[in-house]
């Protein structure tokens, strides 16, 4: 199951979720984080670490570690626009 950061992705570009022409790591942590709380109901979800220098390039995926519930787990971001829209797979 896929959720779509739609309203948020545009909320993250608003507050600085890319630099230029790659994503700000640290805005798509905290993002990924909260779509991961509110979308997912993950209440016990912290440190979230994704890779730096991602391209604002459409289809371009990634993943990052997460801790839910005390266990390291990965999520897979997938950016779907050039305007920092992405989505978050779901923990595994």
């Amino acid at each position: 199951m896929v959720v779509l950061l739609c309203g948020g992705g545009a909320g993250a570009w608003l507050l600085g979720a890319f630099q230029g022409d790659t994503l700000d790591q640290a805005a798509v942590q905290d993002g990924v984080l909260k779509i991961l709380r509110e979308d997912f109901g993950e209440g016990d979800v912290k440190n979230a670490q994704c890779p730096e220098d991602q391209p604002v390039r459409t289809g371009t995926t990634f993943e990052c570690t997460v801790t839910v519930a005390g266990q390291p787990k990965k999520v897979t971001v997938r950016v779907l626009n050039d305007q920092a829209q992405y989505e978050v797979g779901m923990p595994r």
